[in-house]
């Protein structure tokens, strides 16, 4: 029986080892765990960002294509009359370019302007732009001073209206109000109240015009707004006593009109002085500005500073390209080698964008017409380079244009389509109407440019948002994205290469 004791002890304790060592296995597995753990982290780096639109069409007999211009304006010239046969790349007609070259050439302008500015952050002032802004700090402080200096006389005029307001209370009160009754204690309270104010003024503005600092002047011009509309009111409460009882009568109008004078004195000196308190204020702010632009342009340039110098770099290089894109849109380019079979429009007409001028017919045999989803349309110019996956011909891959854009719209289902015409040249033999062909339209492009994959951005808020990776942590980050390609966004601020970002969480 000792035996079979002992045997049963030694199992519970193997099974209580074991189960020690899974608890601290886990223990020490989630102690140590690498809080990056299950992350897939993807550093932030250049490279193309495009885009395309894809869908499925079907190859047709050539038919006339429909040229227009991208943008509205006044015909310059028409290059070709029907008949004519014209080789890929002939421009046939142009617009106007005059109010679209200004503009390029302003957005050049402004591109050039960020392009020095920057480089001025990163080299620094010269001596010369420093003087600039320490000629702007003294003219702020000469400005200042001179408020200060002016300021004496506002102060000097309330006090001589305070002065001149208890000369006519003390009258008052000896003519009218030397009695004990409740108006008589109220009209001597009231001088006496203006009184004392008189002497504080007065106190300031000697301490004021003694000392010549600014805090000083402060604190008299806040002390004699204070003051004068003590002295306000107290000469209120004694106009008003003038009114009660027998001093209705016993008052005369000449001494009431004397007191009401002196309320509009005592309220225009207010006036002037809360005005001069507003303009110290003003200038006072000036110069704080001026002090610290010179700060600002004599320090050493922060990254984020750097950083919106380069934002406005790109903003501008947008721009540019935005405007030679305009202006390329003020030729209409013959896009296949073809013949002209009508033209439809003359010099010094003005069309509008998408107008029918000019149609060809293509000496190819074949083109592939494409219907188009209105939302990627937008995206789609003549010209645009496709790429053709006939599926009778799955070993090869087709280069061809955009030739036109049906202004039309198709409704298919309920749904708005437009249809686009394709020409490609290198034609298979074998090739015939109504095979099907997968193509895929080269949109937009931008080359060597930051990117991250669409799949890690977010939108809250309004704000687009990824997460990074900093410190071994995870954080959100907000950024702006420019060009939106099949795969990647372009990312304009918010990231700089070598940035680690999350592509996916575990």
């Amino acid at each position: 029986m000792k035996i079979g004791k002992l045997k049963i002890s030694r199992t519970w304790a193997i099974i209580i080892l074991i189960a020690v060592l899974i608890c601290g296995y886990y223990i020490l597995k989630n102690v140590f765990k690498n809080p990056l753990e299950g992350y897939v982290i993807e550093e932030v780096g250049k490279g193309e960002v495009s885009q395309e639109v894809s869908e499925t069409g079907s190859v047709r007999a050539t038919k006339e294509a429909s040229l227009s211009f991208k943008s509205m304006g006044r015909i310059a010239g028409i290059n070709v009359d029907v008949g004519d046969n014209v080789k890929k790349g002939d421009v046939l007609a142009v617009l106007d370019a005059g109010e679209t070259s200004a503009q390029l050439q302003a957005a050049k302008a402004s591109l050039l302007s960020a392009q020095t500015e920057y480089e001025k952050l990163l080299n620094g002032l010269t001596q010369q732009d420093i003087q600039i802004y320490q000629d702007a700090v003294e003219s702020a402080e000469q400005d200042l001073q001179s408020i200060y200096d002016g300021a004496y006389n506002t102060l000097d005029d309330a006090y001589n209206k305070i002065y001149n307001a208890y000369n006519i209370a003390l009258a008052t009160q000896k003519n009218y109000f030397s009695g004990t009754d409740q108006s008589s204690l109220k009209v001597a309270d009231g001088k006496n109240d203006i009184g004392s104010n008189m002497e504080s003024v007065k106190n300031y503005i000697n301490k004021a015009g003694q000392s010549k600092s600014h805090d000083d002047i402060d604190q008299a011009i806040s002390n004699v707004i204070a003051s004068l509309d003590k002295v306000y009111n107290d000469l209120k409460i004694i106009r008003d006593q003038c009114d009660q009882g027998t001093y209705y009568l016993s008052v005369s109008d000449t001494d009431k009109g004397l007191i009401d004078t002196q309320k509009s004195y005592i309220n225009s000196a207010a006036t002037s002085t809360v005005a001069l308190q507003t303009n110290l204020a003003s200038y006072k702010l000036a110069l704080q500005k001026a002090n610290n632009n010179l700060v600002f342009k004599t320090a050493t340039p922060r990254q984020e500073d750097i950083d919106i110098y380069k934002s406005q770099i790109e903003q501008a290089r947008a721009n540019v390209d935005l405007y030679q894109s305009q202006a390329g849109g003020n030729y209409i380019y013959s896009p296949i080698d073809g013949k002209v079979t009508a033209v439809n429009a003359k010099k010094g007409e003005v069309v509008n964008y998408s107008e029918s001028i000019i149609k060809l017919l293509s000496s190819e045999p074949f083109q592939i017409k494409v219907d188009v989803y209105e939302q990627d349309i937008v995206n789609v110019d003549a010209g645009d380079s496709v790429r053709i996956d006939l599926v009778a011909f799955q070993k090869q891959t087709f280069e061809g244009k955009v030739l036109s854009i049906d202004p039309a719209e198709k409704i298919v289902d309920n749904v708005v389509y437009y249809e686009v015409t394709i020409d490609f040249p290198d034609q298979p033999e074998g090739i015939r109407s109504g095979m099907t062909a997968d193509i895929t339209i080269d949109a937009a492009k931008k080359e060597n440019v930051l990117r991250i994959p669409k799949n890690v951005v977010e939108t809250i808020g309004g704000k687009e948002i990824v997460q990074v990776v900093k410190n071994k942590k995870v954080e959100d980050a907000g950024i702006e994205t420019g060009l939106e390609g099949t795969d990647y966004y372009e990312v304009v601020s918010g990231l700089s290469e070598g940035d680690k970002i999350v592509i996916s969480t575990p």
